[in-house]
């Protein structure tokens, strides 16, 4: 036991010491700039605009600082399990913050203070029932939330039903946490009668013997009998032992923050009402009167009637001339796939600036070594580069060559161009029998299978775009694999099945493998 005189011992104990301060200040910033960051990603688009030209400067940023917080944030939670297991004052921590069955009874004996059943509260250990639960809280939230985070940012290799319910359990946590923060944790540290402006705990790490006999009865008699601690003079108590005159500066502007919390938790709450449930109106109907009344008129027109059939609406501004029409073209039109509305407008776009051989004819199934070049639609010369700002009116098409023994031949040009032109003089006096016949032949050329989405926009491409004509630039934003791999998770989970009996999500994927959607 110590033999300190009462007067010689300390009147306050670290409740947190050095490290515990710092992975705190660390879990502190690296929450407020996730927070910041991460609801950006809420804001209506209106908002966006006002920043003109610094808008997506801005957004570019905060992607970047969204994903580094992210991982200094696992890195504190590492840092933290290490103290908790390899120090001394890391194990007495955990130890001290597991639950027991003191908390239990805490619970419903602090209820029974509340509504007045009991003249005082418990008297609390260490840390009391809130605080545990609120680490607890903490520890589980910061798991949650760091291996959706994680799965969100490599979503090229999970499934769409990973990354929905990532992205569904990652905004659902993150609202949790803020409102926890907010309601919870602020209102502990900063709010509570005797504490405001804030405890200085997580600066100093220091709490007075005060503060510890009011909020920690269990600990500040243990350590006062132990002689560690200097009893309260209860002549001189001024409840909390926070000095309410000669205020330092240090003091003054600890007020200051603690009243900056307040108005950032304002700002917060309100925002999130008016993300999460005061949506803006979309930009197109948020105009005046008149454009309204356009949009309105669009809708009741042929033009709307015209594209309603369409996943996405046909842009007719957009067109495509070629002087001599290929075999498919002149069948299938400029449009030709249309058997699936999900995706059909991302591949008829390669329409525009792609030969169907393109994609329609495999290298393993050409005899020679084939070669992707690019011709005029007009005078079908071959054109050494292309106009890239063009993006896609190009006024020329990439089609395979093949070459064999120095002679070259284009994939575009059928091999039976008779056959070809005695079925388009006589096709409508065919039987649908001959007419089936015939279009076995004329498909004779092309491969079982087409080339899919995720060979080409992948990072080991089946065609090579530097050499094929595009820039570095260019090809390495063709090699991203965003839209390739949307359209892949949509083939290989299609969500509402989930809630389907068996047979049916078995019936939507023969209905796939019918359409010939598989990227296998």
């Amino acid at each position: 036991m110590n033999t300190q005189k009462p007067n010689e011992l300390p009147s306050e104990i670290v409740r947190l010491n050095a490290q515990e301060r710092i992975q705190h200040l660390l879990t502190f910033v690296t929450f407020v700039l996730l927070v910041v960051t991460g609801y950006m990603l809420r804001m209506p688009e209106e908002w966006i605009l006002k920043f003109g030209g610094w808008g997506e400067t801005i957004f570019y940023y905060r992607g970047i600082t969204h994903r580094v917080c992210g991982v200094l944030m696992i890195a504190t939670g590492l840092y933290h399990v290490i103290y908790l297991i390899a120090c001394k004052s890391g194990r007495s921590f955990m130890f001290a913050m597991i639950p027991v069955w003191k908390d239990v009874t805490d619970i419903f004996q602090n209820l029974g203070y509340y509504l007045g059943l009991r003249a005082e509260p418990p008297k609390f250990r260490r840390f009391d029932y809130r605080e545990k639960a609120e680490y607890l809280a903490l520890v589980a939230g910061t798991i949650i939330i760091s291996v959706t985070g994680i799965f969100l940012w490599t979503e090229v290799y999970w499934s769409k039903f990973v990354l929905d319910l990532s992205i569904l359990i990652h905004g659902m946590e993150a609202i949790l946490a803020t409102l926890a923060i907010i309601v919870w944790h602020f209102y502990a540290v900063h709010w509570k009668p005797g504490q405001f402006p804030m405890s200085n705990v997580w600066i100093d790490g220091k709490m007075s013997n005060h503060h510890l006999k009011e909020e920690h009865a269990v600990q500040y008699e243990q350590m006062v009998a132990d002689g560690m601690l200097a009893p309260v003079d209860e002549s001189h108590d001024s409840g909390h032992g926070h000095s309410t005159h000669n205020k330092t500066i240090g003091r003054r502007l600890g007020e200051m923050m603690s009243l900056f919390t307040l108005v950032f938790c304002f700002v917060v709450s309100v925002l999130l009402l008016k993300i999460l449930y005061f949506p803006s109106a979309p930009s197109m109907l948020s105009g005046n009167t008149a454009e309204q009344g356009k949009f309105v008129g669009f809708v009741a027109s042929g033009q709307a009637k015209k594209t309603d059939t369409h996943f996405h609406n046909t842009d007719e501004t957009v067109h495509l001339t070629i002087e001599n029409q290929p075999i498919c073209v002149s069948c299938h039109g400029t449009l030709p796939h249309s058997k699936s509305p999900d995706i059909r407008s991302f591949l008829n776009m390669h329409n525009y600036f792609m030969a169907c051989e393109t994609c329609h004819v495999r290298r393993a199934d050409v005899k020679g070594e084939v070669a992707y070049l690019w011709y005029d639609n007009i005078t079908e010369e071959q054109v050494q580069a292309i106009d890239e700002s063009k993006n896609g009116s190009y006024g020329a098409r990439m089609v395979p060559v093949a070459s064999l023994n120095g002679k070259e031949r284009r994939l575009d040009q059928p091999s039976n161009p008779g056959f070809i032109e005695q079925y388009k003089a006589q096709k409508d006096n065919l039987t649908p029998e001959e007419q089936a016949e015939a279009k076995v032949m004329l498909h004779k050329d092309m491969s079982k299978k087409p080339i899919q989405c995720t060979e080409c926009h992948s990072r080991e491409p089946y065609i090579d775009f530097v050499t094929a004509g595009y820039s570095k630039k260019r090809s390495d934003s063709l090699y991203r694999t965003e839209a390739a791999d949307m359209i892949d998770r949509y083939m290989k989970f299609y969500l509402p099945t989930m809630f389907d009996p068996a047979m049916a999500k078995e019936k939507k994927v023969k209905e796939l493998e019918v359409e010939n959607r598989s990227t296998d």
